[in-house]
């Protein structure tokens, strides 16, 4: 599991000079773009964004006002977070596992986790860490990748063998069940590009 965890690390601290504006964004940013959307986020909002990258979702976040803390597993992808946004003052990034999250219980209002979630070798775990640190009444949205689309199974046997890291893709479906699993109330789901990507969105009770 800890290989796994390192693997992916290695994996996308070589990507991370190259990650926004790359191949994948074609797909990776407009699933951003509507998860973020879902959270309905204010300048009154503390946002988590877990597995934030090099923090695309968190500096769109952070032009509406929402104070923001991004997390990261990967050194460079940290370090080329804080560089792009080093002019903000509502923006700060740390390193950080998803699966024991750095951070006392109802820290946040809302938490972010898009494009990532395939990542985590323990997804409950995941789940419940990030529904301890999110305040009652505070909104979960994960955004990835999804099994409901043939394509998207045929692409997923294959990332396991050939991607570090990856670990595999969730249905609609067994989102859903893990928010409820970890408490989370109010669950709603969206396909987008024909099921290929999902968001599940929850809240604290």
């Amino acid at each position: 599991m800890e290989e796994n965890k390192r693997a992916a690390q290695r994996w996308f601290d070589r990507r991370a000079g190259s990650y926004e504006g790359g191949f994948t964004a074609r797909w990776r940013d407009p699933l951003q773009r509507a998860s973020v959307e879902a959270l309905e986020l204010t300048s009154n909002d503390r946002l988590l964004d877990v597995g934030c990258g090099t923090g695309w979702a968190s500096r769109t976040a952070a032009k509406a006002g929402t104070s923001v803390v991004g997390i990261d597993l990967s050194h460079e992808m940290i370090r080329q977070a804080s560089r792009l946004a080093a002019e903000s003052d509502r923006l700060r990034f740390a390193l950080a596992d998803a699966e024991r999250l750095p951070f006392g219980t109802d820290a946040f209002t809302a938490i972010l986790c898009t494009n990532a979630f395939h990542h985590y070798p323990q997804p409950e775990k995941a789940v419940a860490e990030m529904a301890r640190v999110l305040a009652s009444g505070g909104r979960l949205v994960i955004g990835d990748a999804s099994a409901d689309l043939m394509t998207a199974r045929i692409a997923d046997v294959f990332l396991r063998h050939f991607e570090p890291g990856h670990v595999r893709l969730y249905r609609l479906a067994e989102l859903g069940e893990l928010l409820h699993g970890a408490g989370l109330t109010q669950v709603s789901a969206k396909r987008l590009t024909g099921g290929g990507q999902a968001i599940v969105r929850g809240v604290a009770a």
